[in-house]
């Protein structure tokens, strides 16, 4: 890591800093696990760039919800998507705030030396200008006015074409010469692409269950709660890049498992004997570095009329 050698961080908020350099260099990266000061100036940036974190916030631990705030800013700059701030992540955000200007230097302008004689003098001239002799205004003469012979108006003959009784009024024809406007097409306002949230819009899938709330996990053990319905869909997705072997047990005895492909949605049904039951979810797989997206469904959404 060497900072001065024409390859540096440049932007105010990462030039400087030794840890980012050193990715910039691609002498080392941040990944899930890092923390310090580094890692909270990437989560800060992030933050400002409407990719959230939205639990931890700026804490200064590469966590689960900063890798998945990384991942979604590389997907949405056609970056590698493999959740780790290396040479080319680091570089991408760089750019994004280096707003530094070179100002044209201005030299002072020199102050004007003054006399040292203490009053002004005015030389008079010796030469005066001669005082010019009043002159009266000369008149022209004043000519008639001329008038204008008017010709007598010529009335023209109004000529009437013959029609047949009770016919169509033909349209008259469109010449060559005449411009048909074409049909205006209403211009279409493209909306700016919105990076990826941990909770989404309400929805309400086939079984009429609503949108509840959703989330990420990580490691091979975790558990969440909530307050749903009697009826409950859980939606798993992977968001690695390696298969991972999941077991989701709830506080109904029910046990689910099933094997999770990269980028593969997987969908666990529950159901309670009463509403609103609060649920408990026990999830363990076979990886400590997978990490999960879950999305909950349910019949019943607390605070919401039916």
């Amino acid at each position: 890591m060497t900072i001065g050698d024409g390859h540096d961080l440049r932007s105010p908020r990462f030039a400087g800093d030794e840890v980012l350099q050193a990715c910039y260099d691609n002498e080392r990266f941040l990944q899930r696990g890092d923390s310090g000061s580094a890692v909270e100036k990437v989560q800060q940036a992030l933050i400002f760039l409407s990719f959230p974190v939205p639990e931890v916030g700026a804490n200064g631990i590469f966590g689960d919800e900063t890798e998945l705030a990384v991942r979604s800013y590389q997907e949405a700059r056609g970056l590698k998507v493999d959740g780790v701030i290396g040479l080319i992540t680091i570089g991408s955000l760089d750019a994004e705030f280096i707003t530094d200007v070179e100002e044209p230097s201005v030299s002072p302008a020199p102050e004007p030396q003054v006399s040292e004689v203490s009053t002004p003098l005015f030389p008079e001239s010796p030469v005066r200008s001669p005082r010019a002799s009043p002159v009266e205004p000369v008149r022209a003469p004043e000519v008639p006015p001329v008038k204008v012979p008017h010709a007598p108006p010529v009335e023209r003959p109004a000529v009437k074409i013959p029609q047949p009784p009770d016919a169509p009024v033909a349209e008259p024809p469109i010449l060559t010469t005449q411009t048909v406007p074409p049909e205006q097409t209403p211009v279409r306002v493209t909306k700016p692409v919105i990076p990826p949230m941990s909770k989404l819009p309400n929805t309400i899938d086939s079984q009429g269950r609503k949108f509840h709330t959703a989330g990420t996990w990580g490691g091979d053990n975790s558990s969440f709660e909530a307050e749903a319905g009697k009826s409950v869909r859980l939606e798993v997705s992977n968001l690695n890049v390696t298969e991972s072997n999941i077991q989701i047990k709830t506080n109904t005895g029910e046990v689910k498992e099933s094997l999770l492909l990269p980028d593969t949605l997987v969908d666990f049904k529950f159901s309670a004997i009463e509403e609103p039951f609060i649920w408990r979810f026990y999830i363990e797989t076979d990886s400590k570095d997978s990490l999960i997206e879950w999305k909950l469904y349910s019949n019943w959404v607390p605070g919401k009329s039916e």
